[in-house]
């Protein structure tokens, strides 16, 4: 995670914004495509730093999590693995209106954005068989809640 802050300080100033990184100690390392997940934690904390404008937190906090069938992974009855990363800052958050809209290609609130940032993560979550889900922080600013499955979980029980 700590690529994917040094990534996005050279795409946009950090100024003040503090970061905490905080990894549960039986976190797993993710089996996929590195590039393309270190890509989609930039993207997440790049947005996190043009919300914030210089000043603010970032938090990056990952777990390892032990899934029941809740029909969003393809678990198929069986106990599965998952690494949880929730990105989140105190920013001034997302109108509820766009939550809907800020995956969506092309779609930006900012002036010099391009609108992609947020498609390429559902991508590449998409590509990992995860989900990536939005909220809004209790006490102000966002929430991206990333679901990675472990590779060849499923596998143990076949």
């Amino acid at each position: 995670f700590q690529n994917a802050v040094a990534m996005a300080e050279s795409k946009v100033a950090r100024g003040n914004v503090k970061v905490a990184v905080t990894l549960d100690p039986d976190v797993p390392d993710i089996q996929g495509d590195q590039f393309q997940l270190r890509q989609l934690f930039t993207n997440l904390v790049t947005n996190g730093f043009e919300a914030l404008g210089g000043k603010g937190h970032v938090w990056i906090h990952a777990r390892h999590l032990h899934l029941e069938d809740d029909g969003g992974l393809g678990t198929d009855g069986h106990a599965s693995e998952a690494v949880i990363v929730d990105v989140s800052d105190d920013g001034p958050g997302l109108p509820g209106e766009l939550v809907d809209r800020i995956f969506s290609p092309f779609f930006t609130t900012k002036p010099q954005g391009s609108g992609l940032g947020l498609a390429i993560v559902r991508k590449i979550v998409d590509a990992h068989d995860g989900r990536i889900d939005v909220t809004a922080r209790p006490g102000g600013g966002t929430a991206f809640r990333v679901t990675l499955p472990l590779a060849g979980a499923h596998q143990l029980f076949e």
